[in-house]
């Protein structure tokens, strides 16, 4: 894709629209820059970045200066249904996201995982799988490396090993994978999404332009993909507990690994005793990154030395330390109600959970059944915790704070030793941190000041 003299407009200065504007300068663009924060926050962005004179931009909302672009670059955070991209539309001026810029600008293959939990966990280790086999890896995506950094550092000799997600995925047009995955569907984000079905048809547009060249991962203990299977033009490959005749495919039989591949033979890899992350949704996530490892052409006896030494990812079941008998876990990345279930499940009681953070309006029913059986108290906070008090009171001891280091201090006065403090808030952190990853490592700095007793 040439941008060389073009006139691009970026809606959304968080982390990708500046990656975006950085690459897109460099291409010798004309970018200009629009956001709903205050002028000197965005003018602080700017200037961080090293981008304050070389773009013009806009702050306080989106105006008309928008629409002079040949297209728009629109950044994940920002609805699709602006007044300005309706207008855009109007207009005919094309609406990108910026992982359709990367795949316009970039070169070499692509393994894509995009789904509900799971993904950053799978797209990590499928990274450090096919750093084993190939030399050039690039790892990116919604995992907090936008493909905008290194989309013109790639060659046709590359790898990318990307996570997307469905807001990445509403303003594809051209984005092909080599290797799609989708982990899994579980209720999310419908505070963006009319309906669970508007959602999942979101994550669906992975396999938008993928056809027989091409092939998609999919979880074969989820018969929604079953279904929807046949409604796809690309080859089929299946991970999970129950895959029954499906092939090419990766399960665990009598506690080992084995990949069946095209012709129906087994090859039996490594035990599960040589994962070093915990719970069984991790065993999941190992099964889908080495079955689209070894069709990405990593070899079989490449991949247990990796499992035996991978840690984990930050703020997924992160061990953020241990005072007073008390251990304290970081599952910030629980960002709705099924990533919390998980934690849940995978971490040692007795246990008290720190939930809270801003509402994704799912369905709370499941939730609340794992917190009453795995918990033996909950401190919630941020601005889901009247919502959640509803569904939880009388059900579980229940404490209220309104800030993560208020329900951090009650969490600690309340536990014993031997107990487990779990940070895996079901929530998004919009309503008072910036993302996630801030979130998780406020806690964890909350937790190393805490005063034994």
């Amino acid at each position: 894709m040439e941008v060389a003299g073009k006139n691009i407009s970026i809606i959304g200065a968080a982390k990708s629209g500046l990656s975006a504007a950085r690459s897109l300068v460099k291409s010798g663009a004309k970018v200009f820059v629009s956001d709903i924060q205050p002028e000197s926050k965005l003018k602080s962005s700017l200037e961080r970045e090293h981008l304050l004179g070389q773009v013009d931009y806009e702050a306080g909302g989106h105006t008309e200066k928008v629409l002079h672009a040949d297209f728009i670059v629109l950044s994940p955070g920002v609805r699709t249904d602006i007044l300005m991209l309706l207008e855009a539309a109007a207009r005919n001026i094309p609406v990108y996201s910026e992982i359709e810029i990367a795949y316009r600008m970039s070169h070499g293959r692509r393994l894509v995982i995009t789904g509900s939990n799971g993904k950053t966990t799978t797209t990590t280790l499928l990274a450090e799988f096919c750093r084993r086999q190939f030399d050039e890896v690039f790892l990116g995506g919604n995992i907090g490396i936008p493909i905008m950094e290194f989309a013109t550092e790639t060659t046709d000799r590359s790898l990318q090993v990307l996570e997307v997600s469905s807001f990445q995925l509403e303003t594809i047009s051209a984005f092909k994978p080599d290797i799609a995955v989708i982990t899994n569907f579980f209720e999310n984000h419908l505070d963006r999404y009319p309906s669970y079905n508007a959602y999942i048809a979101a994550k669906k547009r992975i396999a938008l332009n993928m056809g027989s060249n091409e092939t998609i991962v999919l979880n074969a203990d989820q018969q929604l993909m079953r279904e929807m299977a046949d409604e796809l033009a690309c080859q089929k490959a299946w991970f999970g507990w129950q895959v029954d005749n499906l092939k090419p495919s990766m399960t665990v039989i009598n506690d080992e690994f084995v990949y069946t591949d095209h012709t129906g033979d087994k090859h039996r890899l490594f035990p599960t005793s040589s994962v070093r992350i915990i719970g069984r949704h991790n065993l999941e996530n190992v099964m889908c990154a080495a079955l689209v490892a070894i069709l990405a052409g990593v070899a079989n006896d490449r991949l247990e030395a990796v499992v035996k030494d991978f840690p984990g990812v930050e703020h997924r079941l992160e061990w953020a330390g241990e005072i007073s008998g008390i251990t304290f876990i970081n599952d910030s990345k629980g960002t709705n109600c099924a990533a919390s279930i998980t934690a849940l499940q995978a971490c040692k009681q007795p246990l008290i959970l720190l939930a809270g953070g801003r509402d994704k309006g799912t369905d709370l029913a499941d939730w609340v059944a794992a917190v009453r059986t795995r918990s033996r108290g909950v401190v919630l906070f941020g601005e889901a915790r009247d919502r959640f008090r509803s569904a939880l009171e009388g059900l579980v001891p229940l404490k209220m704070a309104t800030t993560l280091d208020q329900a951090l201090a009650t969490a600690y006065q309340w536990a014993e030793a031997g107990d487990t403090v779990l940070l895996s808030p079901a929530c998004s952190s919009y309503d008072q941190f910036p993302n996630f990853e801030v979130r998780g490592e406020t806690f964890k700095k909350l937790v190393k000041v805490l005063a034994p007793r």
